[in-house]
């Protein structure tokens, strides 16, 4: 269960396409938000929704299709993601991965934004050159970077994020 200390505020948890583990996290965080009090509005694939069932713990589901590689789609994810975090008014956002955390650097939302770094960038060429300055972006453009391990947390303190 997840901790609030009394905040009742509400949260936007944002994914993209996952078949496993960042899927079943950010639904076993947004279980432990509700039953703390948080209202918590989940945004991603409607495929995850379909496969982690986020409304079944409480939270309220957007579909904002991001896949799990950069297309020029993406566009179509951020202007999603504005509308869903504007009809919501949230109080924090929290993306769970870096292409989650790309489309909400880019959607600019008004409330702080965390962005949890999942897994490291392990490919090279010209993708990978693509995804360390997805990684820059991220690390720049959020207000807390936490990580799903220390090299993460670290790798994202050393491209400059808090």
């Amino acid at each position: 269960m997840t901790e609030t200390n009394g905040w009742s505020g509400s949260v936007a948890l944002l994914l993209a396409s996952s078949t496993g583990g960042v899927g079943q996290h950010v639904r076993s965080v947004a279980r432990g938000l509700v039953a703390a009090g948080a209202t918590v509005l989940v945004c991603g694939p409607a495929a995850t929704q379909e496969q982690f069932d986020f409304t079944g713990v409480g939270a309220r589901f957007e579909p904002v299709e991001i896949p799990a590689s950069p297309t020029p789609a993406d566009a179509r994810a951020v202007l999603a993601l504005r509308r869903a975090l504007a009809a919501a008014r949230v109080d924090v956002v929290h993306a769970h991965g870096l292409r989650a955390g790309l489309v909400a650097v880019l959607a600019r939302p008004s409330a702080p934004l965390i962005v949890t770094w999942h897994n490291a960038v392990l490919v090279g060429g010209l993708r990978g050159g693509a995804s360390r300055l997805v990684e820059r972006v991220v690390a720049r453009g959020v207000r807390v970077a936490l990580g799903a391990s220390t090299d993460l947390v670290e790798r994202a303190a050393a491209l400059g994020a808090a």
